[in-house]
């Protein structure tokens, strides 16, 4: 029992030695994702006015304690995009030699 014991600490404290001792795995960072302050994407924005096109739900019914029970569609009301700016694609020649 005292070996087993022994061996369990023994795992337990080379994990954490090697949990320091490793560097610290860091995640890539995504691009922010095209999203307006509305929820729609820019897809949704038409780039001339800056209207959205898209639909939000709104709350049509309430039950006896205030909660909404029932919702119905409307145009959303967002008059301009403000959401992070993509960045502009640009295409380049193949070059060949």
């Amino acid at each position: 029992m005292l070996v087993e014991m022994l061996t369990g600490g023994a795992l337990v404290a080379a994990g954490l030695v090697l949990g320091r001792l490793l560097p610290a795995r860091r995640s890539t960072l995504r691009p922010p994702k095209p999203v307006c302050g509305c929820g729609h994407g820019l897809a949704f924005h038409d780039p001339a006015s800056g209207t959205c096109h898209g639909t939000v739900q709104q709350e049509s019914k309430w039950d006896y304690m205030g909660d909404p029970v029932a919702y119905k569609t409307a145009p959303c009301t967002c008059r301009q995009y403000d959401g992070p700016t993509p960045l502009p694609t640009v295409y380049a020649q193949e070059v060949t030699g």
